[in-house]
């Protein structure tokens, strides 16, 4: 696809787009030396930061999972967008205008223009409904609605509320002069009956739009107003269905408004509904988002994550928010962020506690939440009669299968007091009746362990190597005309070091790294890619900046393997003939091994010749 756009344009995108501001709208990134941002990696489950960011070389390279690339293989990923609709997505930002070469770029054009056009055809539709709210004269009830749920005009403009009216073309009539039913049916604003005719999927609805977090309009939430005897059976709430631009699992309501004061609070508050977010804005409480019609999931805890370490779920006071805690006690210790569970006063949601107490009471609330091991420890023992001895066993068992869980075990340690505390056992019988538990059950407490294996002594050298190349070009220059590719044993390596020579600039400086990781997709060499991202990040192993001599040892042990390496070949050579039936072949193949182990110890003894600072 890469070839469809110019190749200079692609360049002038990569050039423009700035990959810690890319990257800073999906996670959130901290300093940690010179030329490092490290954050939580958004391709696999984590706790300690180990996605690293390099502003100088404008790529990116995750420590734990190996996932790496530049600017725009992080957009394609972390958004599911084909590399067409990525560098699109960047031109646009960067105020490039891209030029497409043959009908394959057209074809590839009209792809990626769809995408875009459900984009806009969802902003439409938003800036139609809100005008409805507004300014039409069916919204009556829906401006009722709004006022008593107490929601200011303000926030209906910054939340872009509108209303979808109970006729079934009010989008169909606006809209299809400039977009067909079929794109609208694809972006989830109309619906085709069995008789193949469309109609509106949102009537009588006040309606939410829902964001992404680059702030497009993706989806949106209808909340019914319905008046006596009509559509009695519609569910309170419809929201759209999933498209290629919305993935209700994966989306947070209004993250991408409240992630920069999550990121600056460290601590976001998780809700359920729509208006609870509306409520505690307009009552001055930051860094609120909600699922979007869907049950609290596993997506939804490790997009926060990025953004922060600490979240309140502060759901409604019944069943519903006991509900989102056991789901979320399944998998929050995959991920860096304390959940902790807000208990609300009987029959209040958060909108209604914050209308009638204020922000600053629900605030003083959310200072009291319970982490969750806490409120689950608390949701087992609740109403059992702990006079009884063989409830006060059963109970002190439940809350023991929740602790043994855990992975930490200092948590394991207070938690289980706290379990003896709240059933009223010794703390000694109920540690050790963990131990037994742990014993019985060995993989209750298994923390996930990643086995890294431990790379061969040349192929260490050779990956030194590409990072020299790469971080410090200049003191390579006089060894790289010495070298070829098959002095590297791994063909990873080798096709990384040929991507660098072949890119070699008259300054005899290699092309940037985030240009060669382009080059290498162009190539189909994801593996390639990664590497090069990789090495462009990875510290060197010299103890201060590298030397000269640092250099030569380095790249004269890479010349002591590729002799070995020889020298082991012609020994299995000479394994196979047999010295009295071809003497003059053996007699040869001898004195080459003989040659070759001559070399090695040669290079040997001059590698250990080098004096290296911190070798």
């Amino acid at each position: 696809m890469a070839g469809r756009i110019r190749q200079e344009d692609l360049e002038a995108v990569r050039e423009r787009s700035d990959i810690v501001q890319v990257v800073s709208g999906h996670l959130q990134l901290k300093k940690a030396g010179r030329d490092s941002l490290v954050g939580l990696c958004p391709f696999h489950p984590e706790k300690t930061p180990s996605f690293s960011v390099s502003p100088s070389k404008q790529v990116y390279y995750c420590f734990g999972c190996g996932e790496g690339g530049n600017v725009f293989r992080f957009l394609e990923k972390v958004e599911g967008l084909s590399f067409v609709e990525t560098v699109e997505r960047l031109a646009q930002n960067v105020g490039v205008t891209l030029r497409y070469e043959g009908e394959s770029g057209a074809a590839a054009k009209r792809t990626a223009g769809r995408r875009q056009a459900t984009h806009r055809a969802i902003a439409e539709a938003l800036r139609l409904y809100q005008r409805m709210l507004l300014e039409g004269r069916e919204a009556t009830e829906a401006r009722t609605y709004i006022q008593t749920r107490g929601i200011s005009k303000e926030s209906v403009e910054r939340f872009g509320i509108g209303y979808a009216p109970g006729y079934s073309d009010f989008i169909l009539k606006r809209m299809s002069r400039t977009y067909s039913p079929e794109l609208l049916l694809e972006a989830g604003l109309v619906l085709k009956d069995d008789a193949g005719s469309f109609r509106d999927r949102f009537r009588s609805r006040v309606m939410f739009p829902i964001h992404d977090l680059t702030g497009n309009a993706v989806g949106f939430g209808g909340r019914l107003l319905a008046r006596p005897g009509a559509m009695t059976n519609a569910p309170k709430y419809v929201n759209s269905p999933e498209t290629p631009v919305y993935r209700k699992g994966e989306l947070l309501y209004n993250l991408h408004r409240a992630k920069s004061d999550i990121t600056r609070m460290g601590r976001a508050f998780l809700v359920e509904g729509y208006t609870d977010v509306i409520a505690l804005d307009q009552a001055g409480v930051a860094g609120a988002v909600a699922t979007c019609g869907t049950a609290l999931g596993e997506e939804h805890i490790r997009v926060l994550s990025r953004f922060t370490e600490t979240a309140v779920l502060a759901f409604d006071s019944d069943e519903a928010g006991a509900r989102a805690a056991e789901r979320a006690f399944q998998f929050h210790q995959r991920y860096a962020v304390n959940l902790s569970v807000l208990v609300l006063p009987e029959g209040q949601d958060p909108a209604d506690y914050v209308l009638a107490s204020g922000g600053d009471a629900f605030l003083e609330l959310a200072d009291r939440a319970k982490p969750l091991v806490e409120y689950m420890i608390d949701r087992v023992v609740a109403g059992r009669t702990l006079a009884d001895i063989e409830e006060r066993a059963r109970a002190a068992r439940a809350g023991l299968a929740m602790v043994a869980t855990l992975d930490d075990a200092v948590r394991r340690d207070e938690y289980a007091r706290l379990v003896a505390h709240k059933v009223g056992e010794p703390e000694r019988s109920i540690m050790l009746q963990l131990e037994q538990m742990l014993e019985t059950t060995p993989g209750a407490m298994t923390a996930r362990r990643h086995d890294v294996a431990r790379a061969a002594p040349d192929e260490d050298v050779e990956r030194e190597i590409l990072k020299l190349l790469i971080q410090s070009p200049a003191l390579c220059a006089e060894w790289i005309p010495k070298l070829d590719a098959s002095r590297f044993a791994k063909a990873t390596h080798r096709k990384a070091f040929e991507l660098i020579v072949d890119s070699l600039q008259p300054s005899g400086l290699p092309a940037p790294p985030s240009e060669l990781v382009s080059k290498a997709h162009d190539h189909g060499g994801d593996q390639v890619a990664r590497l090069i991202a990789a090495v462009s990040v990875e510290p060197l192993k010299s103890a201060g900046e590298p030397n000269g001599a640092y250099v030569e040892r380095l790249f004269l042990r890479l010349e002591e393997f590729s002799l070995k390496r020889r020298a082991d070949l012609i020994r299995k050579q000479l394994e196979r003939v047999n010295p009295l039936k071809m003497p003059a072949d053996h007699e040869s193949l001898f004195e080459e091994l003989v040659a070759l182990e001559s070399a090695r110890r040669k290079i040997r003894a001059a590698s250990e010749g080098v004096g290296i600072a911190g070798s």
